[in-house]
């Protein structure tokens, strides 16, 4: 299928313009043995409205959250997006604004970025934030690439319960750094052991907290903490950002980083994507974090004004003795999150820490009813955990997705999982309808239902 746009008379009356003879004609300049010495393998073209309807019948294809119930997790969340935050980002001022290199005449996207880093700032307790980043896999390597640059040590400390997309990320960019990467093992009850991060973390840069893990479970932090710093390694705390609602902050155990997802507030799971990462830092890492920074200051007028700071640490004038980079961010993203914040307010944030609490604990009762299905990790758990069939869980899955529910992840070969384990996420959006209906699922399944 191809869209043409150009009439063969367009293309006559545009080589006329420039002189040529023909389209070959404006490709004689390379060399022969790098042009392709036949026609492109294409369709015959299409109109515009055959390429929308084509284009229209294929996304009919696709079913979303709005038909599907989601209890999928992972790091990406099916979670309440109000409609005032599509109603402000949809705004032509913020919808085409970019990082800006001129602050004195973008003052309001930088208030904005300024709000998005004191909202950061104040969830992870730590005291410096930057304009975002792509996604909070690349935030944890962009933490990493801090520590080593920082305590001049090339080997980091990652739990054996952290997000494995997080784990190829972090794989990747470092592969080109000669930073080793070790791994310290979970407890039988599904967190890391701290006797074995404490032993790693010796001659280590840094050691990564996911908390909770990837298995839902809240880990023992202020033992985790005290054991990397120990070693003298810095702690990099990897975070749900609506789990510090309840939970402690990374400040309040020692983080000297903190990074994470922050696409539940607000934002669109978007079939994958765009996200929104987040990173926080103590004050001693301020000069090395990568992206913007965005500080605020006063006009001589005494009013407030907003400028971008801390620019000597960043590649356009360190260069190679640069962190990192990056000298974007995701702006639209934080700017929803911005406005989410805004509206859920200091009140309205420990509300929803709570509502995924109980829903969660609702679904793990109802499950617990079902005779065969175990709970492997009973500790405490956030809004997700690891549900245990006795058949394999990528067929439960299967059942669950013919009646419209996605089940969640199976876990199989992920930190000692076998075939019937399965992640299972319950964010604020989940009804005790859903959940109720998500255990009679189950129960069917157990009871070979499924044929």
């Amino acid at each position: 299928m191809a869209y043409v746009p150009h009439t063969a008379e367009d293309i006559r009356a545009m080589l006329s313009v420039i002189g040529a003879d023909s389209v070959d004609d404006l490709f004689a300049h390379l060399p022969a043995a790098v042009r392709l010495q036949r026609p492109l393998d294409l369709p015959p073209g299409l109109s515009e409205e055959e390429v929308r309807r084509y284009f229209r019948r294929a996304a009919l294809r696709n079913h979303g959250t709005g038909e599907l119930v989601c209890f999928l997790g992972g790091g990406v969340y099916d979670a309440i997006v109000p409609a005032a935050c599509d109603a402000v980002v949809s705004r032509s001022e913020f919808l085409t604004a970019y990082t800006p290199y001129q602050p004195e005449v973008s003052q309001g996207t930088l208030q904005a970025i300024y709000e998005w880093q004191t909202y950061i700032c104040r969830l992870t307790g730590l005291e410096v934030a930057n304009a975002s980043m792509y996604d909070g896999a690349t935030a944890l390597a962009e933490a990493v690439s801090v520590a080593v640059a920082a305590k001049r040590k090339k080997r980091v400390v990652l739990p054996g319960g952290l997000n494995p997309r997080y784990r190829r990320v972090l794989g990747t960019m470092l592969a080109g750094e000669g930073v080793a990467i070790v791994e310290a093992p979970l407890t039988a009850a599904g967190t890391t052991d701290p006797a074995a991060l404490a032993k790693l973390a010796d001659g280590s840069a840094a050691a990564v907290i996911q908390n909770p893990n990837y298995l839902g479970l809240v880990e023992p932090v202020d033992e985790l903490a005290a054991a990397a710093k120990a070693g003298g390694a810095a702690v990099i705390a990897c975070v749900n950002p609506v789990s510090l609602a309840v939970l402690k902050s990374p400040g309040e155990y020692g983080a000297e980083l903190a990074v994470g997802e922050a696409q539940p507030f607000g934002i669109n799971l978007g079939w994958g994507g765009p996200l929104l990462g987040f990173l926080a830092c103590s004050d001693e890492h301020k000069r090395r974090i990568p992206g913007r920074v965005v500080g605020r200051t006063s006009d001589s007028r005494g009013q407030d004004g907003y400028v971008l700071t801390l620019q000597t640490r960043e590649q356009h004038i360190r260069r190679e003795k640069a962190t990192s980079n990056i000298c974007s961010n995701q702006g639209l993203n934080a700017l929803r999150a911005t406005v989410y914040l805004a509206m859920l307010g200091g009140d309205g944030l420990p509300d929803l820490g709570q509502a995924n609490l109980v829903r969660a604990a609702a679904l793990r009762r109802r499950l617990l009813e079902v005779r065969g299905v175990t709970l492997p990790f009973p500790g405490p758990v956030f809004n997700e955990f690891v549900l245990r069939l006795p058949r394999p869980a990528r067929l439960f899955r299967a059942f669950a997705r013919r009646r419209g529910v996605l089940a969640g992840i199976p876990l199989a070969g992920f930190a000692g999982c076998g075939d019937g384990d399965l992640l299972v996420a319950v964010t604020e959006k989940r009804t005790a309808a859903e959940i109720e209906q998500y255990g009679r699922l189950v129960a069917d399944f157990v009871a070979g239902k499924d044929a």
